[in-house]
């Protein structure tokens, strides 16, 4: 952002559509949420962009949150790998992603799921490498198909008691099962 300035990011940002969820249209359009964000460091957004014309093709964003395992139907045993000390943990650090959205102003856009993924699991790793971490977390919808999409991608959804109504799951994957080499 310090190379083109807030206004020319402004712009870019508001050539990004996404038909299937407008929260994550919103984050990059809705006037400097996305540029707020970046400021405060309370999360950090990355575009990928097409190498030819410099298009945004997909985004994504990366933060830290506290998983509070409170009412989670998840065993002792699955509750320490996550934790990676105690099988009695209450909450565990985790990273984030935050927002993640593929362009579909983009005609024929290449990039996949797996592809965007493979761009977050490069910056968290970079990121895990300074300050640790075990865990990737992100909050879907509460959408049967998404939820399948991101299982087929790794992610577990993690049940919790109660849950019922709640607009947002919660889906895990450990950052080791995608360390690149």
């Amino acid at each position: 952002m310090t190379e083109l300035g807030e206004a020319a990011v402004t712009k870019l940002l508001s050539t990004f559509a996404c038909n299937r969820n407008a929260d994550v249209e919103n984050f990059l359009k809705h006037p400097g949420k996305a540029i707020r964000f970046e400021q405060t460091d309370n999360a950090r957004t990355y575009l990928i962009l097409d190498a030819d014309n410099g298009d945004i093709l997909a985004y994504f964003s990366v933060s830290f949150k506290e998983l509070v395992l409170e009412g989670a139907k998840i065993s002792k045993n699955k509750v320490r790998q996550l934790d990676g000390i105690s099988k009695h943990a209450e909450r565990i650090r985790a990273f984030l992603i935050g927002q993640i959205g593929k362009n579909s102003a983009i005609a024929d856009n290449p990039l996949s799921l797996a592809s965007i993924l493979d761009e977050i699991y490069a910056v968290v790793s970079e990121a895990r490498a300074l300050v640790g971490g075990r865990i990737i977390i992100l909050e879907c919808e509460d959408c049967q198909e998404l939820i399948d999409l991101y299982k087929r991608h790794g992610f577990t959804l993690i049940d919790i008691e109660g849950n019922s109504g709640t607009l947002l799951r919660t889906m895990y994957t450990h950052v080791t099962e995608h360390r690149k080499v």
